[in-house]
């Protein structure tokens, strides 16, 4: 798989993460949240409109900086994704090992994916154009 390609899949998971935290939003925070206050629902629907409109953009930024032709700046991109990436997965294993505690609980299984899938194809990116 070329980097560009990899990046173009980055991206779109990205977009689909962002566009999924936007579903849940809309059609299910009640469901989620149960007997939260409204200043509660609204502040977690604050914050998770910032996570959402953050992912869409991240993934745009990737499917762009696909475009790039120097490998160099390619391998870069990938190495920012994959801090990114490990940053989220640090704070969801936290959340994950702390449900009931401090945190409510981890996030969704569609969201594992993501988590799992990107920094993957981000460490394959980098490994393969050293070969």
């Amino acid at each position: 798989m070329k980097l560009k390609n990899i990046l173009k899949t980055i991206g779109a998971l990205h977009i689909l993460w962002g566009l999924l935290i936007i579903f849940l939003l809309i059609f299910s925070v009640e469901t989620i949240a149960g007997d939260a206050s409204s200043e509660t629902l609204l502040l977690v629907r604050g914050t998770s409109d910032v996570v959402a409109a953050s992912n869409l953009g991240i993934g745009c930024l990737l499917i762009i900086c696909s475009s790039i032709k120097d490998k160099v700046s390619l391998r870069k991109v990938l190495s920012g994704e994959l801090a990114l990436m490990f940053c989220f997965l640090a704070v969801a294993i936290f959340n994950s090992f702390n449900a009931g505690t401090i945190v409510d609980g981890g996030p969704p299984p569609p969201f594992w994916f993501v988590l799992i899938v990107n920094p993957l194809l981000s460490i394959y990116g980098l490994n393969k154009d050293n070969r």
